[in-house]
C-alpha cells in the first residue's frame, strides 16, 4: 500500500510503502502527482520504504514507466530506508534517476532535504 504522508504540503509530496503494492496504488499516486505537476510544474519526492514488493510484474511495469516518462517534473527525490541493499542500490540509481538515499533514523533530514 502506498499512503499519502500528512507532511505532504504544496509541491512536496511524501509517501510510505507498506505491505504490497497494487497497480490501484501506483495509480492513485499518480493521479496525485499529476494534480501537483499541472499546478506547480515541478514537484519533490519523498518515500519511506517499508517494503518494495509489488504484487505484480505489472504493478512494478507502471511505476516505472510513469517515473522515467516524468522525470523531468521531478525537483529533489528522497528515498528514506533501513536495509543496506536499499541503500547500494538507491546509491546506484540515483546516478540515474537523481534520488538521494536516507537511512530512517534521518527521516528528519530526508524531510528537509525535499522541503529546502
Amino acid at each position: 500500500m502506498l499512503k499519502l504522508l500528512e507532511r505532504s504540503k504544496g509541491n512536496v509530496l511524501g509517501f510510505e510503502a507498506t505491505g504490497e503494492i497494487s497497480v490501484d496504488d501506483i495509480e492513485g499516486v499518480e493521479t496525485i502527482a499529476e494534480k501537483t505537476i499541472a499546478e506547480y510544474g515541478k514537484f519533490s519526492w519523498l518515500m519511506v520504504m517499508e517494503t518494495t514488493r509489488y504484487i505484480s510484474l505489472k504493478a512494478l511495469y507502471e511505476d516505472m514507466m510513469w517515473l522515467i516518462k516524468n522525470l523531468r517534473h521531478f525537483d529533489k527525490m528522497a528515498i528514506v530506508g533501513d536495509k543496506k541493499w536499499e541503500e547500494l542500490l538507491i546509491k546506484a540509481d540515483g546516478l540515474v534517476f537523481g534520488e538521494k538515499y536516507f537511512d530512517i533514523s534521518q527521516l528528519e533530514e530526508a524531510w528537509e532535504y525535499v522541503e529546502s
